[in-house]
């Protein structure tokens, strides 16, 4: 058995972006070595996934032995997985789970082989009574080619397949799957009913029938059976199938659509931050401020403190005059944003000092010190807060430390004429 090495370089980093929602895409930078750690040329990588089938994407190495996988937002969810292969070493697979929010650096090692590794399916004559030799040869053959790209030869074999076996519902499944991905949706529809009528999984044959359906434009019939559906294959596959819908109509403009779709997927699944996080995006930019707020604040309950959560949750207090949350909110986004700054938060210590929220006010002028400490206006408010104490000396050096650095500001008069009280 050959052996296929993984060393996880570099962790996962928060894409810097905000909009549009879609914009974000995961980067896998891979690197293929020997075991002696000389890179490979020419390493075929297919990229795949049994859960979505329209992605594939195949790589060659470069004189490094380096490719780069790019993974959208629809990807999102799903597992996938990487085969290595090139004459002399043995042909390896290696599972993986995307994100669109990482950015990964990741090692592969292939050992040196005289032979290659040939991927059994099985015999499902062991398991399918009644089948013949024929069918199974027929299916296997199917199977593989389909698995490697060639739509066409595994056409030819599942109809090979179900020829000689009427009865075989997994060729069924493999057949409509395949006249789905070819774009035929009238035939890949009646292929999924005759293999619905075998004994097999209800979820696969029921998710073809679903989504050709959706591409013949026949939506009435494709949510008849989408509870079905959602049944067969569990409500946390169906919030991820749901939520690429959500995407695709975006996407293609309709966000309304999108934003029923996103708010059903977050529903199905509560963990699915980035469902969440585009019903936080969608609201904000209709204006429902507080429906934005409650999805942000859903998205960031689930402990992610993403970037780009932190700022529709920041906009969305803002528009509704929030200041308390503000002031809560604003540090975690200052944390992870280098575009927010120090300035941000001594705006906001500034709304909240005028409130009456001098304690929250202090605070903020003090974190806004460390992120950058020639802000002199957090000085201002915190030397008022001193002399509110009767804590004169600290006062005293704060406001003079505040006039030197801002003469020019509106409030350095003001700030002077205290200092002229303090003994």
């Amino acid at each position: 058995m050959f052996r296929l090495s993984r060393i996880l370089t570099a962790g996962a980093l928060l894409a810097l972006v905000s909009t549009p929602i879609w914009a974000q895409t995961g980067l896998l930078r891979g690197t293929v070595v020997d075991s002696d750690g000389n890179p490979i040329v020419g390493v075929k990588v297919t990229a795949s996934s049994e859960e979505l089938t329209s992605f594939r994407k195949t790589l060659t190495t470069d004189n490094k032995g380096q490719f780069k996988l790019r993974f959208q937002s629809t990807h999102l969810q799903y597992q996938f997985e990487l085969l290595f292969e090139k004459p002399g070493y043995g042909s390896v697979k290696q599972p993986m789970s995307p994100s669109s929010t990482q950015q990964m650096r990741e090692r592969y090692v292939l050992e040196k082989s005289e032979t290659q590794v040939v991927e059994s399916h099985g015999d499902l004559s062991s398991v399918l009574t009644g089948t013949s030799n024929a069918a199974v040869g027929a299916f296997n053959a199917g199977l593989t080619a389909q698995r490697e790209g060639d739509l066409a030869t595994a056409r030819s074999k599942y109809e090979e397949a179900v020829a000689a076996d009427p009865e075989l519902g997994p060729a069924f499944v493999g057949l409509a799957q395949v006249l789905l991905d070819q774009g035929e949706y009238a035939p890949a529809a009646e292929t999924a009913d005759r293999a619905l009528a075998q004994d097999v999984s209800r979820a696969e044959p029921l998710r073809v029938k679903y989504q050709a359906l959706r591409a013949l434009g026949k939506n009435e019939e494709a949510e008849a059976i989408a509870a079905t559906l959602e049944e067969a294959e569990g409500a946390l596959a169906s919030a991820k199938r749901i939520y690429n819908e959500g995407g695709e109509a975006f996407q293609a403009g309709d966000k309304e659509t999108a934003l029923i779709k996103f708010e059903e997927a977050a529903e199905l699944d509560p963990s699915l931050v980035d469902a969440h996080h585009a019903v936080a995006t969608l609201q904000l930019a209709k204006g429902n401020h507080e429906a934005s707020a409650t999805a942000a604040e859903r998205a960031l309950a689930q402990g992610s403190e993403d970037i780009r959560t932190l700022r529709v949750l920041y906009d969305a207090y803002d528009a509704l005059n929030r200041t308390e949350e503000l002031a809560d909110i604003a540090p975690r986004l200052a944390a992870v944003d280098p575009d927010f700054g120090g300035s941000k938060l001594v705006e906001q210590a500034a709304e909240l000092w005028n409130g009456g929220h001098t304690d929250k006010a202090v605070a903020l002028s003090r974190r806004a010190l460390v992120i950058d400490p020639n802000l002199a206006k957090a000085y201002y408010f915190i030397g008022l807060n001193h002399l509110s104490g009767g804590e004169n000396p600290e006062a005293k050096a704060a406001l003079q430390k505040f006039i030197e650095m801002a003469p020019d500001d509106p409030e350095a008069a003001t700030a002077k004429e205290m200092m002229s009280y303090i003994e």
